[in-house]
């Protein structure tokens, strides 16, 4: 059962995903963080509406399928959440846009 659940949840993983990257290469910015340290300072009001729940739960799921991957004895993580926060973790003052990112990660997806 729990195998099959991992298998569930990482086809939804994998769907919310490439969701997620349309919506960035189209524009929408927050999933690869790189604005997270500047919404920070602002006020709770504008950062919540700035924010992307999407990314939230994208995030949360990436760390459940990690659990359970964990309980069933898997070696590696989750690849995919593992390059995501590979990738949130990467970001400088010369870091490609994240439009752009997730545009290249896309294009992965598809070669």
């Amino acid at each position: 059962m729990r195998r099959s659940e991992e298998r569930k949840l990482s086809a939804l993983y994998a769907a919310s995903l490439k969701a997620a990257l349309e919506r960035c290469a189209a524009g929408r910015w927050g999933l690869f963080g790189h604005n997270d340290r500047a919404l920070a300072g602002v006020g709770r009001r504008l950062r919540t509406r700035l924010s992307s729940p999407e990314v939230d739960e994208l995030l949360e799921l990436g760390s459940q399928i990690d659990k359970l991957r964990s309980k069933l004895g898997y070696p590696e993580p989750f690849a995919l959440h593992e390059r995501l926060m590979r990738m949130r973790a990467s970001s400088n003052a010369n870091s490609v846009g994240e439009p752009k990112l997730a545009r290249e990660w896309l294009d992965d997806m598809l070669a």
